[in-house]
């Protein structure tokens, strides 16, 4: 004879309602953070492996390679073969969009400190003498240091946790990731 099944009390299905309510309220947020930081390590990686590719590039073929930013969302990768510093139809070319939910950018309020420790970061992309764009040179140098810094929209005006930055050195074109560490002494490490 089967065995009859008792129905749960509901002491017992309200107490399980409540521990996936807490583990929900708790846990949801951990998520969020972690998943917002990993995406933006993702977009950094991949802009610094794209900066890498470049300047190997120029290296490898001799000529100068590009890196234009446009707007806050996205990058042109050009090899200029020609050497006038335009893309031209026929020149390698690679558009590059960041994942919706990132941007170049920093906080202003809350204002953060740039990667040098000079002063506070006021544009997301800082090259020598205001440019947003730079080129590898056929040596492996760049051919003007400065910092591209990203952070995820929602971080926009509200956190400093999360923002990553790109640091290009002229010389030797040096390409360095960094993190922003609130509260360290450097802030960026």
């Amino acid at each position: 004879m089967a065995e009859e099944k008792k129905p749960l009390p509901l002491a017992e299905i309200v107490t399980g309602v409540i521990i996936v309510i807490i583990l929900i309220v708790f846990a949801l947020p951990r998520f969020m953070n972690w998943s917002e930081g990993s995406l933006i390590a993702n977009e950094i990686s991949k802009l610094y492996y794209d900066l890498d590719t470049a300047k190997n590039t120029a290296i490898k073929n001799k000529h100068n390679v590009w890196v234009t930013f446009q707007g806050t969302s996205g990058y042109l990768i050009f090899e200029d073969t020609n050497g006038n510093g335009s893309a031209d139809a026929g020149e390698s070319q690679r558009k590059v969009k960041l994942d919706p939910s990132v941007q170049f950018g920093v906080n202003l309020d809350p204002p953060v400190q740039n990667v040098w420790g000079t002063a506070d970061a006021t544009k997301p992309i800082d090259f020598a003498g205001g440019n947003n764009k730079f080129y590898f040179k056929s040596s492996g140098g760049a051919s003007s240091t400065g910092v591209i810094y990203m952070i995820a929209i929602t971080d926009v005006g509200n956190s400093q946790a999360d923002i990553r930055a790109v640091k290009v050195i002229e010389g030797n074109g040096e390409i360095q990731v960094v993190r922003h560490s609130p509260g360290d002494s450097p802030p960026w490490k």
